[in-house]
């Protein structure tokens, strides 16, 4: 039967009702539900095109019986179903916009600082005079009556670029100006004069070589010519050896390459909008969030639309103390002023695993976490693989129901065999794919975290006993205590991430490493294809032909009739593996031995 034929008739079929008048059956809310549904369905183009017309009658009905605004001046900022975000100028764009810069120019000022150690180790220093000279002019473009200052000579006496501090302090210096536009101007404007011109020619230079010239024809002998010229030499203050500027180009070049990136990628005017689904507790319908998405490193909270939050595992908790705010993660402690009056860049909340970067500005916080993302990616792949197994639906979900035994063996209960037998499996069969996939999630971490208080052996013998319990073979009891050990203590090890919109998943069942863009990513897994894009939530949609998309945050498993697809997501990085489930019957004595997986250590 297809569902979707028929779905997309019933659009039709409310959207007339509303057309005439009428309240469409099942009420304007079963309408509205029903059309972000098949708005994100894959739908044949005939289909497509169907309900892209009676999208557009709905559309255009619901703006007429829009009722008339009071001040026609003023922008409507009431409910809509299209959700568009706004696009006149908010507290909420200028708070987007603001801490945007903010993280940009953190992330900046650290680059700036290190590659200015990096390059104190030079021998002449040269990438250090060129930028105390951009430095320098960029600061003097504000004054119209500061002459401009040439890159100094190696061992000036004036610099002492050998001091880290003063290397930091140029640094820092450096950081102001490129936290606003027209400083990003002036340093621009400064590296292009320090290339083209290192150092001016010296006034009298011209005129020093021509009595230099006329004293080398002088019918003199070789002691008075050399004395002639020694006096002229006297005379005029000596010009810089015009050799150094090559070598000080070629370093303001080097200058260049380095600082116009980061200058590239500063954050440009919003114009108002703010993107959509991305602030939690926002007060536009269109930018807020619907819960805070744990696959991201960058979390965006409207602090006066809330008081609490969960994410990546930190429950937080903020309340208003004047103008600044009080914020409690994990149980410390944090006084967060606004950004910009602390002077000393973001504040930091320190946690026993991990650091997060708070940026204020107003009433809106951005917390930014910092960790290291091949690692915290790689522990999560391994916890795909123990989910994957547990989702296995062979033998009326034998491994879900075995964990759920194992779960009371090493909670000390008493095994409660009717409710783990097979007929308890139909709850699985008939729940949707984002509730099994949440349960089974929370049955492998609980797991995870009784077996770092139980040892080795003794786990060894629960999942044998769970096993003994069901029925089954000892051997699929220690597949599932090795998955779990894997989890636990062996995080997968991924390799760099490759650009790119199509990649086929390797057939090892492997783990593709893929920096995710803004375009749609194809993955093709055998005979099927997974396309991973951007709905118009902003949530990052996973969508197989034949099967309802998914919404993918840091982890989901996709299981399809005789393949499974793990998909993990730190920030833009994707990482995903394909594989096929593995047959549960016991194999012949014979090769039993060879089956075993190895006892974990």
């Amino acid at each position: 039967m297809n569902y979707w034929t028929e779905l997309t008739e019933l659009f039709e079929y409310k959207v007339a009702d509303a057309l005439a008048g009428r309240v469409p059956r099942g009420g304007r809310r079963s309408l509205g539900m029903l059309r972000e549904e098949l708005l994100q369905a894959p739908l044949e183009p005939t289909l497509l095109r169907r309900l892209i017309e009676a999208d557009r009658q709905y559309r255009s009905y619901q703006k007429d019986s829009r009722p008339p605004e009071v001040n026609p001046r003023a922008s409507f900022s009431g409910p809509s179903t299209w959700a568009a975000p706004a696009t006149s100028e908010t507290d909420e764009s200028r708070a987007w916009e603001e801490l945007q810069l903010l993280a940009w120019h953190h992330r900046t000022s650290r680059l700036v600082r290190e590659q200015a150690l990096r390059w104190q180790r030079e021998p002449t220093l040269a990438q250090l005079r060129v930028l105390f000279a951009v430095t320098e002019n960029a600061e003097r473009a504000a004054a119209t009556a500061s002459q401009p200052v040439a890159v100094p000579p190696v061992n000036d006496p004036l610099m002492d670029l050998h001091d880290p501090e003063v290397v930091q302090n140029l640094a820092g210096a450096l950081s102001n100006l490129l936290l606003t536009e027209l400083g990003r101007t002036r340093v621009r404007t400064a590296l292009s004069a320090a290339q083209s011109e290192p150092f001016p020619r010296h006034a009298d230079e011209d005129v020093l070589a021509a009595r230099i010239t006329a004293a080398e024809r002088e019918p003199l002998g070789a002691e008075a010519r050399e004395d002639l010229i020694r006096a002229l030499k006297a005379e005029y203050p000596m010009p810089r050896d015009p050799r150094e500027r090559p070598a000080i180009r070629e370093a303001a070049r080097q200058v260049t390459a380095f600082l116009e990136p980061l200058i590239t990628a500063a954050p440009a005017p919003t114009l108002g909008t703010v993107p959509h689904g991305s602030v939690l507790y926002a007060r536009h319908p269109a930018t807020a969030m619907r819960a805070p998405d744990d696959g991201a490193d960058v979390l965006l909270i409207n602090l006066r639309g809330g008081q609490a939050a969960r994410w990546r595992g930190l429950d937080m908790t903020w309340q208003p103390i004047g103008k600044n705010w009080q914020i409690q993660v994990a149980g410390q402690v944090a006084l967060l002023r606004p950004s910009r009056d602390t002077g000393d860049g973001p504040q930091s909340i320190t946690l026993p695993d991990t650091q997060l970067r708070a940026f204020v500005s107003g009433d809106y916080l951005m917390l930014r976490l910092e960790s290291q993302a091949a690692t915290e990616l790689g522990t999560r792949a391994s916890l795909g693989r123990a989910v994957s197994l547990l989702l296995d639906p062979g033998g009326e979900y034998l491994f879900l129901r075995m964990a759920r035994a194992a779960a009371q063996l090493l909670r000390g209960a008493p095994l409660d065999l009717p409710s783990l037998q097979g007929s308890s499996a139909r709850k699985y069969r008939e729940a949707t794919p984002d509730a099994l996939m949440a349960f089974a999630r929370k049955g492998v971490e609980s797991l995870m975290v009784r077996l770092t208080r139980t040892d080795t052996a003794q786990a060894a013998q629960v999942f044998r006993a769970a096993a003994d319990a069901l029925g089954v073979h000892p051997v699929l009891g220690r597949r599932l205590h090795e998955a779990l050990h894997v989890a636990l203590r062996s995080p997968e090890t991924l390799s760099d991430p490759r650009a790119g919109d199509s990649f086929d998943l390797p057939d090892t069942g492997g783990f593709l490493s893929v920096l995710m863009g803004d375009d749609p990513l194809t993955l093709q897994a055998g005979t099927r294809s997974v396309t991973l894009r951007l709905d118009y939530k902003s949530e990052l949609a996973v969508v197989i032909p034949g099967h309802a998309p998914m919404i993918l945050q840091d982890l989901l498993v996709v299981r399809v009739p005789d393949l499974n697809v793990i998909l993990v997501r730190h920030g833009q990085w994707l990482a995903a593996a394909a594989g096929h489930d593995e047959s549960m019957d016991v194999i012949s004595p014979d090769l039993l031995e060879e089956a075993l997986f190895s006892p974990p250590n």
